[in-house]
């Protein structure tokens, strides 16, 4: 499918599967935002005049300006959002998930199956609709953020650290199912090899063959 991936491919590898973001849920989710980002602009159009303080004192500013700003920005990173997902690529091989991305210039992320711990599938309201779904590569990484202090009523719960896990997805495919019975045994089959030897062999095939 993708003649880009095909030159990053190595000489042993061969594909299993390919893939990109569905077509109609990103066609969809652009028509939700538009309309979103027009409703809200209009709102503010319709304001005439848009009173607030700074800095305790009152003020106005125009609300058509206001409009005008939130389309523009919304417009800006909905569009984006639209042609980077339109670009994004997936494919998998016998010994890697490679995923192509970028509008300007473009990239490239390889993952290989080693480097995976885990492997979900996530279907939401607009993936039962489509069929599609997220397949959500665990490997191993987090995220340390803070909840911040929260005050309600007289209540007062203490800022609190928590870590969650960061995956890497494969956004709204088609058959999500096929690519985790891919990915899967891939995975799990690189564990048992790691203790029957097998995988250093894989890893070091000219130092075996000395042997």
């Amino acid at each position: 499918m993708s003649q880009y991936i095909d030159k990053v491919l190595e000489k042993s590898e061969k594909k299993k599967w390919e893939g990109k973001i569905n077509r109609k849920v990103m066609i969809t989710g652009l028509v939700i935002w538009l309309v979103i980002i027009i409703g809200i602009s209009i709102f503010f159009f319709t304001r005439g005049t848009i009173n607030y303080f700074l800095n305790d004192k009152p003020a106005t500013t125009s609300g058509s300006l206001i409009g005008i700003i939130i389309l523009i920005i919304g417009l800006f990173f909905v569009l984006w959002g639209f042609f980077s997902n339109l670009v994004t690529e997936y494919s998998i091989t016998n010994k890697r998930l490679i995923i192509k991305s970028g509008i300007i210039g473009t990239d490239y992320k390889s993952i290989y199956f080693e480097q995976m711990t885990g492997v979900n599938v996530n279907v939401g309201i607009i993936g039962k609709i489509f069929r599609t779904g997220n397949v959500q590569i665990d490997t191993g990484k987090t995220e340390t953020y803070s909840t911040g202090d929260m005050q309600v009523g007289k209540t007062r719960t203490p800022q609190q650290i928590k870590t969650r896990t960061m995956y890497d997805v494969l956004k709204n495919i088609d058959n999500p199912y096929d690519v985790y019975n891919i990915l899967h045994p891939s995975i799990t089959g690189r564990r048992e090899s790691l203790y029957s030897g097998r995988a250093d062999r894989e890893s070091n095939p000219e130092y075996y063959k000395k042997e």
